[in-house]
């Protein structure tokens, strides 16, 4: 008989009894791990202490277990347990990559608007983020460049949940990911992307800024960069010239 866990809290307070089962598991304990009840070095309560205090099968114990890995925030160790890591260690995001870098361009440069302003979804911007009319956003403009004295390679357009607006005023002379600087200052993690890849007509000023003709179509690709709520840390929509885009995939056959 499957068994139903009391209703908990995470470590902000808020409900979190309408989560999956692991995800309420896992923000307990980063929660707890973040504020040190479990300092680095130290081993987690076994799994069945786990299963004890949350009220759920050990099946969803080694499920949140195996995400707390994800994030770099536990190891295991033959013979000993779930230990607990020092935060911000390598970390393997697994898809059809490697890691989240490895959706950005090598040898490319990055540059970033420094006026970002708080933007409203009116229906149209709803739409492009999937998302409800009224939100509120950061949007962030910027250009990625092979060489800075030659038109962009790609113009990207960056918007940011409103209460991770206060990045804005970070950017600066900023080159690398935004999505750095979220986990960075409020100590969020990223822990998958969602990526779709089409051809469109260029928004305003695109065509202008790839130097190519109103006329063409332009390459999009919307990344979405997800927390482990699936709540979304940062949307991005990049834009190549079609003329100079390729893309290629390798995909190796797994055998159990």
């Amino acid at each position: 008989m499957s068994r139903t866990p009391q209703p908990r809290r995470d470590g902000g307070g808020d409900p979190i009894e309408n989560s999956p089962l692991y995800q309420m598991v896992v923000k307990a304990l980063r929660a707890e791990i973040l504020r040190g009840v479990y300092p680095i070095g130290t081993i987690l309560p076994s799994e069945s202490s786990l299963v004890a205090r949350f009220n759920v099968s050990r099946h969803t114990i080694r499920e949140a277990l195996r995400h707390l890995r994800d994030l770099g925030l536990v190891e295991s160790r033959q013979g000993l347990g779930t230990i607990v890591r020092r935060p911000g260690g390598d970390q393997v995001y697994v898809h059809q990559v490697n890691s989240i870098s490895d959706l950005h361009d090598f040898n490319v440069e990055s540059r970033y608007d420094e006026n970002a302003e708080l933007v409203t979804c009116d229906d149209a911007l709803a739409d492009r983020l999937r998302c409800a009319v009224g939100d509120h956003w950061l949007h962030v403009g910027g250009t990625r460049h092979l060489d800075l004295k030659e038109p962009p390679v790609c113009v990207v357009e960056i918007f940011l949940p409103a209460r991770f607006a206060g990045v804005g005023r970070l950017l600066g002379r900023r080159t690398g990911p935004i999505y750095s600087l979220v986990e960075a200052v409020y100590g969020e993690s990223v822990i998958e992307v969602d990526q779709e890849l089409r051809a469109v007509s260029p928004r305003p000023g695109i065509a202008e800024a790839l130097n190519i003709p109103e006329q063409d179509v332009v390459i999009e690709i919307r990344r979405v960069y997800r927390l482990l709520d699936g709540q979304p840390a940062e949307i991005t929509f990049n834009y190549y010239n079609a003329q100079q885009f390729s893309f290629s995939m390798n995909l190796r056959r797994v055998r159990d």
